[in-house]
């Protein structure tokens, strides 16, 4: 039995190399017929035989069917082919670092405005604390008790003397 088995493999493993040496030719070559005619007497009467073999001649000549359609020649490129594939080229690099860059990208953008908005938004709020302040003060000024009995006039407070003293000496 094993002898059998040998005697098989060794007869496969010849049929096979000759399917691999058989050229490939045009549209006629695409059929299982067209094939086994370019081969030998004795591997033909062995693809009768052993379905494994059959079978790979049928591979081989659906393969060839399917690239029929990639044998037909090409359109010769333009004269503009290689600056069109490199602009598509550098096209398609600056779209993957844009998507691998893109946050940071929007934050250059961006920084600017943020720039400005802070500075608005600060001379605003400093602004309205200053005012806030001054009120306050306003206020304590007006409810403040007077210092003397015989003061009507509530006494400022050491800002206010200060800024209000240096252009009274004598």
């Amino acid at each position: 039995m094993s002898n059998e088995l040998e005697m098989k493999n060794s007869e496969c493993r010849r049929f096979l190399e000759e399917l691999e040496g058989v050229s490939a030719g045009g549209a006629e070559e695409a059929t299982v017929p067209s094939v086994l005619a370019r081969m030998s007497s004795e591997a033909r009467g062995h693809a009768e035989v052993c379905a494994e073999c059959s079978g790979a001649v049928e591979d081989l000549a659906e393969t060839r069917r399917a690239l029929l359609p990639m044998g037909e020649p090409v359109a010769e490129a333009g004269p503009w082919f290689a600056a069109r594939v490199m602009a598509a080229i550098r096209a398609r690099g600056n779209e993957l670092e844009e998507r691998s860059n893109g946050v940071w990208l929007g934050v250059r953008r961006l920084a600017p405005r943020l720039v400005a908005l802070c500075a608005v938004v600060l001379v605003v709020g400093t602004t309205w604390a200053y005012q806030v302040r001054q009120e306050d003060l306003a206020r304590q000024l007006a409810l403040r008790p007077a210092e003397s009995v015989f003061e009507s006039v509530p006494a400022p407070l050491n800002d206010d003397v200060l800024v209000g003293g240096q252009g009274e000496r004598p």
